[in-house]
């Protein structure tokens, strides 16, 4: 015997929304970087995080005019290309702020904009 459900016994759906907030403290601490690399497969998207430094002393002055310079890798986050767009917008927007807050140009006088 099959039986089918009307309207009234098909219980309602709820939507439960969830506002994600950090942590205030940092799991690993907090890390400077000034070099990034971006890469990514079908699956991911990796950043890496270095901090370069110019050469302090001769030897490694000889080893700066070289085609290559290894960049130590600080950190390494791999993210689901899911997140890409919120990241990305999320960048743009602050970046935005920090222009008019800390140099008192738009997007458009620092060349940025749609970038």
């Amino acid at each position: 015997m099959v039986t089918k459900k009307t309207d009234e016994q098909v219980p309602e759906k709820k939507v439960l929304t969830l506002k994600l907030m950090p942590s205030p403290e940092p799991k690993l601490g907090r890390i400077y970087s000034n070099y990034v690399q971006v890469a990514h497969t079908q699956y991911e998207f990796t950043l890496r995080f270095g901090d370069f430094s110019p050469p302090q002393s001769e030897d490694l002055r000889k080893k700066y005019t070289e085609k290559k310079i290894i960049v130590p890798n600080i950190v390494e986050i791999v993210v689901s290309p899911d997140i890409i767009p919120a990241l990305m917008d999320a960048l743009g927007t602050n970046y935005t702020k920090f222009l008019e807050n800390f140099r008192g140009l738009t997007a458009e006088e620092e060349g940025t904009e749609g970038h």
